[in-house]
């Protein structure tokens, strides 16, 4: 699972990961919760920065130039977004399934 992560972040540019790390600290920082929410909120939006730029950047067509600023405001709300999809569903595990399947790029 590490080699996996790691793998992810080697082929991301320096400053698009500076990028995502930080933005995903000051979205958690910015809950009022406890520690591990903390923690927990600042790996969804890593995932949700790493795994959503580039669909985003591509379904929206937007220039390479927006691509860390797509992932700055996907790390900061990545678990909104992601707490706001679980609520929507019926069924939160099935969705939570699907997501990480999703996460883990099978279809």
């Amino acid at each position: 699972m590490t080699d996996f992560i790691l793998e992810i972040f080697y082929h991301l540019p320096f400053w698009k990961t500076a990028i995502i790390l930080v933005f995903a600290l000051i979205g958690a920082l910015l809950q009022e919760a406890g520690f591990w929410q903390r923690v927990l909120t600042f790996f969804i939006g890593i995932a949700a920065a790493v795994t959503f730029t580039q669909p985003l950047i591509d379904f929206f067509e937007l220039k390479p130039a927006f691509s860390e600023a797509t992932a700055g405001v996907l790390a900061m709300s990545g678990r909104n977004m992601t707490a706001f999809v679980l609520r929507l569903s019926r069924d939160p595990v099935k969705a939570a399934g699907v997501i990480i399947k999703i996460w883990r790029g099978y279809r």
